[in-house]
């Protein structure tokens, strides 16, 4: 075959490809606007009725590009009539099969049930509902790292001072310097527990330096990840790779500690609990999560396993701003012991300089 009509092939499979991209597409805009135009007329002929919005949201939820849209109609039918089983037996089977929410699913699908005991959707969808829950339940058990009891590992400490990240870091560079960097994470790697949490700090800081740091990147973790759900051995095998260039994320040490779990073995799952829990103590040591003194945020994705070992839950609002002169990401979250709001700021000039190349 010449080199010509290579070239034709590819292209006819391009432009082959394309079009039914763009017939798919347009397929789907007809359906879309059909079922608006649907809708209205369904609305002005019944506005007080609560069907309209319950036979939208039904039908939006079975168009891919509109589904997100459904949950809003179905609140909105609920309005409209509260006391309907029916609505809450389609919302439920939504959002457990639509939206994969299956705490929320099951909220739903009990207030239907209250209504309308008998329902063998509802109850079959509790069944499952729950027994996917309790196999949830009990894996989050497995990844569990636990609950700070403190906020501040270095309430005497100033501020300015340990956010000096230039001076501090080249500490890290020299060779007989007790925060010397090979000298903290060969102890971190062999499982010292003696690590300060002013070790750890420095630690961290020595490591936002390294050539292998990369706070964006999380394909190595993810494949670790991915390797866990077919084969235990190889994900260990290969999360203990990535460990030699990204010793410190607590991502990876999580899925390793999870792995051992799963295997029945505590005393190596422990081994990368307790990784975590310094690397978290480290943290904790840079500020106390007030705009006077953020965090520090070596992976914008670990903010969120520290807001969770705080004991708290993001509510998914946050923003940049600047804190203690620096640049900073704050984020509001909710105290899960109280349910009182909370905003919580990290420092993310490490993050920020390595972008940059500093």
């Amino acid at each position: 075959m010449n080199k010509l009509l290579l070239v034709m092939l590819a292209f006819f499979v391009a432009f082959s490809s394309n079009a039914k991209d763009d017939k798919a597409e347009q397929k789907n805009k007809k359906a879309v606007a059909k079922e608006e135009a649907r809708f209205e007329k369904s609305l002005e002929k019944d506005p007080y009725s609560a069907l309209p919005y319950l036979e939208h949201a039904n039908n939006l939820s079975a168009i891919n590009s509109e589904s997100s849209r459904a949950a809003g109609f179905y609140k909105l039918a609920l309005k409209k009539d509260s006391a309907n089983a029916a609505i809450y037996r389609d919302f439920g089977v939504y959002l457990a099969d639509k939206q994969h929410a299956f705490t929320e699913s099951k909220a739903i699908i009990l207030k239907g049930l209250a209504i309308t005991p008998d329902d063998e959707v509802m109850k079959k969808y509790l069944k499952s509902l729950n027994e996917m829950l309790a196999l949830q339940e009990a894996d989050d058990k497995l990844r569990d790292f636990g609950v700070s009891s403190v906020r501040d590992l270095n309430t005497a400490g100033s501020y300015p001072g340990i956010a000096q990240f230039d001076s501090l870091r080249v500490l890290t560079t020299l060779s007989g310097n007790k925060f010397y960097y090979p000298d903290l994470i060969g102890r971190f790697l062999a499982d010292d527990k003696n690590l300060t949490p002013q070790e750890m700090y420095m630690l961290i800081l020595g490591f936002s330096i390294r050539k292998t740091y990369n706070p964006f990147n999380y394909n190595d973790v993810k494949e670790v990840k991915m390797l866990g759900a077919y084969n235990l051995d190889s994900a260990i095998c290969k999360g203990k790779q990535v460990m030699q260039t990204n010793p410190l994320n607590p991502s990876l040490n999580r899925e390793l500690m999870y792995f051992y779990r799963k295997k029945n073995d505590p005393a190596e799952a422990d081994r990368y609990l307790n990784r975590i829990k310094q690397f978290f103590n480290g943290v904790l040591y840079s500020g106390d999560g007030s705009c006077n003194k953020p965090y520090i945020a070596l992976w914008s994705k670990e903010e969120y396993n520290f807001i969770s070992y705080l004991g708290c839950k993001s509510t998914d609002i946050h923003y940049m701003g600047s804190c203690a002169g620096q640049m900073a990401e704050i984020i509001e979250t909710v105290n899960l012991n109280n349910q009182k709001s909370e905003v919580i700021h990290f420092n993310v000039a490490p993050i920020y300089m390595q972008s940059v190349g500093k």
